[in-house]
């Protein structure tokens, strides 16, 4: 189901045009409003877009903006990170991440903890589920984990996460943290990738390292 399909959507007639990059959204502005600060300044004060009822965003791609109208307009979400590629890989990272930085742009509230809990399921996903296979890194066969190429993305999505003020469980970040400390050959060498990846953050978020350290000091103390 899309957002037009919603009943928000054909409860009434929209009365706003929303133009992202070359794309018009036709949509409403008591929708957009309550729950964007963004569209509350740009709709309800005496400005240009409000006088002319027309938005224009550059800064969004059309694909993701229809991802922020199907939440403002509570149609069913589908996880970014689904995208028939592997979990956490450059493209569904990539997804996912311009999709929480529309809606940080927007100052949409919210909708980070949706967007969270896909990543927390596939977080718990790994070493578990045997329905969850990513590549060999040698091509044959395939192993429960994740290409050891990904650290870097999961970084900076997991960094981007905490940066909005979400969290995922410890649980899921000890399952990570003991999935990267072993190749699929059971050598240690996916976890230094990991923490340099950290390391070159651009913007850190402090309890994503915080939560990070004390995964990797209670895995050293198991072991």
């Amino acid at each position: 189901m899309s957002f037009k399909e919603t009943p928000f959507y054909t409860f009434a007639p929209p009365d706003i045009t929303l133009v992202a990059k070359d794309q018009a959204f036709r949509v409403h502005d008591y929708v957009l409003s309550p729950q964007s600060e963004f569209f509350k300044t740009a709709l309800q004060s005496e400005t240009k877009e409000a006088y002319e009822r027309c938005i224009k965003i550059s800064e969004i791609q059309p694909n993701v903006m229809t991802e922020v109208l199907n939440w403002l307009y509570r149609a069913p979400l589908t996880s970014p990170l689904d995208t028939g590629d592997t979990a956490f890989s450059t493209s569904s990272v990539a997804k996912m991440k311009e999709i929480l930085q529309a809606h940080e742009f927007l100052q949409i509230k919210g909708a980070t903890r949706e967007y969270c809990k896909f990543i927390e399921d596939e977080l718990q996903k790994l070493g578990t589920d045997p329905t969850v296979r990513h590549p060999r890194e040698d091509g044959n066969g395939t192993f429960l984990t994740f290409h050891r190429n990904y650290t870097s993305n999961i970084a900076e999505l997991l960094n981007e996460i905490y940066r909005s003020g979400c969290t995922v469980s410890k649980e899921a970040i000890a399952r990570l943290v003991a999935t990267i400390s072993y190749d699929n050959n059971g050598n240690e060498c996916r976890l230094s990738r990991f923490a340099t990846a950290v390391e070159k953050l651009q913007d850190p978020d402090g309890r994503f390292f915080r939560d990070i350290s004390l995964a990797l000091i209670a895995l050293g103390m198991a072991r």
